[in-house]
């Protein structure tokens, strides 16, 4: 894959052959300003395309979160992760407001068990 800055650098030089071949290029005291901050935001979106590909953003296996309800080991009940309330099935018992781990999602509901340490949590 080529550097961000190559195919920004490319869709530049593509746009301004485009605006000289129209002549749209009229007024270099506009133009050039506008061609800076499109390549700019050109290169940002690219970038941000090319570091995002291989990411998981719906992955929750080891994030820490709150239980709202006490739940009872093989039960279910509802928990909070990263600000979502998530119906989970606990693993162990787990009490109200302790904090959790989540250890895998399957489907719409979370596997959760206590969080014993943050060293623990680290290694997950």
């Amino acid at each position: 894959m080529a550097h961000p800055v190559a195919i920004t650098l490319i869709i530049i030089a593509v746009l301004i052959a485009i605006l000289v071949i129209t002549g749209y290029i009229s007024d270099p005291i506009i133009d050039i300003p506008t061609l800076a901050l499109l390549g700019f935001l050109t290169y940002r979106v690219i970038n941000v395309v090319i570091k995002t590909r291989g990411r998981n953003l719906y992955s929750y296996e080891g994030k820490i979160g709150k239980a709202v309800d006490d739940i009872k080991s093989g039960q279910e009940g509802y928990v909070i992760v990263e600000g979502e309330y998530w119906r989970a099935l606990a693993l162990e018992d787990i009490k109200k407001n302790e904090d959790i781990v989540v250890v895998k999602r399957e489907g719409m509901k979370l596997m959760v068990r206590k969080k014993v340490s943050d060293i623990e949590t680290s290694r997950v």
